[in-house]
């Protein structure tokens, strides 16, 4: 408890009293009341401040929030599908929310900002541009919450200030492996202009450009997380056998494909004039 957070009204009735001002309970705070007549603020602060301690990061995984390692195994994890060449576009995106998400409410000592739900939901970019240096970095740029940040970043940023085609182009894009993302500038600072830092995203890609998600996909996407973590290293789709390369055709080839079909249709024309057609 820190007493300089304590109304002082409380500390003067604790001292009056007889009452230690950390000692403090139900019947103790209705006798303050009682007594004192402190303002419904006072006492609502009051119970804040020796109420329980916060819980540390209260939205991530409870069964992961003692490994320190979670954060960057689960950007790991995610961003081997991201990479998948099979995985579709509007899935890709959806993953880089997952991440996003992660790093809101993933605990400080993890490399996330401990939000919980409400925070996350409620986050604005005035107040992302504050926390984002606290964002965890790693030696891998495969694992690196900044990074991941970075690519979501750039998902909202084109989606509010370019088309659904530039992010639908976005979303069939894969990261360049190799170097940390969150070291470049934003891909689209437009990402500013948002209102909601976590939207929905449709089953065709259209993403909210106004609202977050409900707590309720917070949860999902919170419980997917856990199976990500809990679940087997993903194995990448091989990739795709190149295409034969298409055979140029010479100006040469090209009028003889054509005269040859003048010839035909020619002759066409000649046997529908023989029938009387």
């Amino acid at each position: 408890m820190t007493t300089a957070a304590v109304p002082e009204l409380w500390t003067d009735w604790c001292s009056v009293v007889g009452v230690p001002v950390e000692s403090v309970d139900e019947p103790t705070l209705t006798r303050f009341s009682q007594q004192a007549r402190p303002t419904k603020r006072a006492l609502a602060a009051l119970r804040h401040v020796l109420g329980p301690e916060r819980p540390v990061a209260p939205a991530w995984p409870r069964a992961h929030a003692g490994d320190p390692g979670s954060l960057h195994r689960l950007v790991r994890r995610v961003t081997i599908m991201v990479q998948d060449p099979a995985t579709h576009w509007v899935q890709r995106i959806r993953l880089r929310r997952m991440i996003f998400a992660a790093a809101l409410i993933a605990p400080p000592s993890h490399g996330g900002l401990g939000l919980d739900r409400a925070e996350a939901i409620a986050l604005r970019p005035s107040d992302f541009v504050r926390l984002r240096p606290r964002i965890g970095i790693a030696d891998d740029p495969a694992s690196c919450p900044a990074c991941a940040v970075w690519s979501w970043l750039a998902v909202i940023g084109t989606n509010n200030g370019w088309s659904h085609g530039a992010v639908k182009a976005l979303g069939h894009r894969r990261d360049a492996g190799g170097a940390h993302r969150h070291a470049e500038p934003d891909v689209s600072p437009d990402w500013r202009l948002c209102v909601g830092m976590l939207p929905a995203v449709d089953r065709w890609g259209w993403i909210d450009g106004y609202f977050s998600v409900h707590p309720s996909s917070l949860s999902m996407i919170i419980g997917a997380m856990t199976i990500v973590l809990e679940g087997s290293e993903p194995v990448p789709s091989p990739e795709p056998e190149p295409r034969a390369p298409v055979r140029e055709v010479s100006d040469e080839e090209r009028d003889a494909i054509f005269a040859r079909a003048d010839e035909v249709a020619a002759r066409v024309e000649a046997i529908l004039s023989e029938y009387g057609h």
